[in-house]
């Protein structure tokens, strides 16, 4: 599927070709309309047109727009309805978490383990997304990584952490100007983190972006510490993300944290949960976070 877009981007186009208006479909999502503008210009460059014509108090759908738009909610309807199917069964005794599958990989794995020893007759499902959005009725628990500008007023921060940029050890040099001409190893949708690193470090100069000859782009983080790992480049992480490559030798930080991560990792408000197995579920991952997060 290497012709798919952001998920993210999608859900924002649809609801704004429904509603013709960025603020109402910010609303619907729970973003900010910044968010969804964001979304929607995203996507324009990742088809190369424009989806919309922006009027001074009104949006209309180009003819590409009308095109596309609804393709993009069959296809929106089968993902909901192909889930729905999968986890309308869930019992009481049962709780289903969803969670991007780097954060699975790096923090929730573990945590899981343990509540599982504590807790043998709660049966639990993890849903693993490489996107951060999801409809809230998929999972009774949802994690995600979001930019600190697009928290939501129902999602619980959880911990804020440093960016390193790390390398496999043979890959490490103490001068952060060789990044210039180094291979960096991009995130799909945050390929703007690279250049405002860039600008800390004094390397403003330098192209950093992902278009520059030599870079390569992954989807999920975990993909982009292996790739570091093996010796491919230089990738840029939350510090969650490289910890355990950090303790084992596999990677090295030669740079130090290089500012503090722009994503939080939020868990979703117990409030609305149905059962006492996800109310249990739900505080043990608060507990958990607590304990994780940076001094």
């Amino acid at each position: 599927m290497q012709d798919l877009p952001p998920l993210n981007f999608l859900r924002s186009f649809e609801a704004s070709a429904r509603a013709l208006s960025f603020t109402d479909a910010a609303r619907e999502l729970n973003l900010t309309q910044a968010a969804v503008s964001g979304h929607i210009r995203g996507l324009e460059h990742y088809i190369g047109g424009p989806l919309f014509r922006r009027h001074p108090r009104s949006l209309s759908l180009t003819s590409l727009g009308k095109a596309y738009l609804p393709g993009v909610q069959q296809a929106l309807q089968q993902v909901e309805q192909a889930t729905h199917a999968i986890l309308r069964r869930r019992g009481s005794a049962r709780v289903v978490i969803s969670c991007p599958v780097s954060l699975m990989d790096f923090w929730l794995a573990p945590v899981v383990a343990r509540f599982g020893a504590l807790h043998p007759e709660i049966s639990v499902t993890i849903h693993g997304r490489v996107w951060d959005d999801e409809p809230p009725e998929i999972a009774d628990i949802i994690l995600s990584n979001v930019l600190e500008e697009d928290l939501s007023r129902a999602a619980l921060p959880l911990w804020r952490e440093d960016l390193l940029i790390v390398c496999a050890p043979a890959l490490a040099v103490p001068d952060p100007a060789a990044l210039s001409e180094a291979r960096l190893i991009h995130s799909l949708g945050r390929s703007e983190v690279w250049p405002q690193v860039f600008t800390r470090l004094g390397l403003a100069g330098a192209a950093a972006d992902s278009g520059r000859a030599g870079s390569c782009q992954t989807n999920t983080f975990s993909a982009g510490v292996a790739l570091a790992e093996a010796g491919h480049g230089y990738a840029l992480v939350p510090e969650t993300y490289a910890a355990a490559g950090l303790a084992a030798g596999r990677l090295v930080a030669p740079f130090g944290a290089v500012g503090t991560c722009p994503w939080v990792c939020t868990l979703s408000d117990s409030s609305l949960l149905s059962s006492d197995s996800a109310r249990l579920m739900h505080a043990f991952l608060r507990e958990a976070a607590l304990r994780h997060a940076p001094a």
